[in-house]
């Protein structure tokens, strides 16, 4: 089974909003995902703030697309500047990407 259809969709569908690429049922993937996979990065991406009742991308949802990670984690990067722990989100995140854990 290819990994498009196994995993969270939710950057690859910010990524494409954010490209103004609205209609992901009709779009050419490689391998298409199910639509039901699709429908949950949506859900996600509304219940983070990243996008509006209309399924159209907020000011929020542009700023995390400006984030080459998972949607939760850029929200929280971005929200953790309003608490001033932006350190203490992301040096975890690093340090895990590094594998220093």
């Amino acid at each position: 089974m290819p990994e498009i259809q196994r995993t969270n969709l939710g950057m690859t569908v910010l990524m494409l909003k954010s490209l103004g690429i609205n209609n992901f049922m009709d779009f050419e993937f490689m391998d298409p995902p199910p639509g039901e996979t699709l429908i949950r990065a949506l859900e996600l991406l509304y219940a983070l703030g990243a996008l509006n009742d209309r399924g159209e991308l907020t000011k929020l949802g542009r700023r995390m697309a400006e984030f080459p990670v998972d949607p939760m984690l850029s929200k929280a990067i971005i929200s953790s500047e309003k608490y001033s722990c932006t350190d203490e989100v992301r040096l975890p995140h690093l340090e895990l990407m590094m594998g220093r854990c």
